[in-house]
């Protein structure tokens, strides 16, 4: 980071930070030192690591001992320093590799620590830190309805958004369709999402899962007025592996009376005659006791 007139440790412990560069009150704040020697303003450690501790600021450090081993160089001294920089304790916040090639040995060690700030309770399970809100969204006539589709460890979710209100519904909401003892699965929930309109007034809402065991699948729900009051009404599921089913659905209004009367679901990896990637369009007829049935095959649009 540049700096005019200071070092560059107190540019990184304040500055950094500032709100002018986009730091956020309450936000995690963390900082990643690499380095393969020491420093040249190492008097002003002291201070800014004191503004990092007041700032609490998380501090990794990581000794690239390169050159102190092509040189034959005692690296301990350096070894010290960053340390020094280093949170307590060492063996959560320090690493040292032997040159910059090994740094891509720890890359997965040091993602899961960063994540684990977040608020994940062990270092292999997300809940919302890596949501992709917005991957998906669609308009409500209250709000928008967003897809999740890094939720829950990649399983996916919803969120929906109003005027007065935001729901967010718990993992177990969706379990009687997404159990979850299918762990690191990745059904990417919310890769589409959209709604349907029966008569009555009634509406559901629309989410597609297209890895959701490898065949994808399409739920049909309802969200209350609580962040854990979700009912799925009905579930389609697709029949071919890698057909990505569920990747994007349509609903239709054919005759423009204001009611969805097919619901479309695409499957674009779907494999036809001879193993070609030819795609599918499954259709979907809107009923009122069950809301979509499917017609023959000879009716599906391929």
């Amino acid at each position: 980071m540049p700096s005019v007139g200071r070092s560059q440790w107190s540019s990184c412990s304040t500055e950094a930070f500032s709100p002018e560069r986009g730091g956020r009150e309450g936000a995690t704040r963390l900082m990643i030192v690499v380095t393969d020697g020491e420093s040249h303003d190492s008097e002003e450690l002291p201070e800014a690591l004191r503004e990092c501790q007041e700032r609490n600021v998380t501090r990794y450090a990581i000794a690239v001992l390169g050159h102190y081993i092509r040189r034959q160089k005692d690296p301990n001294a350096f070894i010290d320093e960053i340390k020094f920089i280093a949170s307590d304790p060492d063996e959560k916040f320090f690493f040292n590799v032997t040159d910059e090639a090994a740094l891509n040995d720890i890359v997965d060690a040091l993602g899961d620590r960063i994540f684990s700030l977040e608020g994940t309770r062990e270092y292999s399970s997300f809940e919302l830190e890596m949501s992709q809100v917005g991957f998906s969204t669609h308009l409500l006539e209250d709000g928008i309805l967003f897809g999740m589709v890094g939720a829950y460890d990649w399983d996916g979710a919803v969120l929906r958004e109003s005027p007065n209100e935001r729901l967010i519904p718990p993992q177990k909401a969706f379990e009687s369709e997404f159990p979850l003892r299918m762990k690191n699965h990745a059904a990417y929930l919310g890769y589409t999402v959209s709604s349907i309109k029966l008569r009555g007034g009634r509406g559901l809402l629309v989410a597609g899962a297209p890895r959701f065991k490898h065949k994808g699948k399409v739920i049909l729900f309802e969200m209350g007025g609580r962040t854990d009051t979700l009912r799925i009404t009905q579930a389609l599921t697709g029949e071919q592996i890698g057909g990505y089913f569920g990747s994007e659905v349509c609903p239709v209004d054919v005759d423009g009376d204001g009611v969805t009367d097919v619901l479309l679901v695409s499957a674009p990896m779907y494999l036809g005659a001879q193993n070609k990637e030819t795609g599918r369009v499954y259709v979907y007829k809107v009923g009122q006791v069950r809301a979509l049935s499917q017609p023959p095959r000879n009716q599906m649009v391929i």
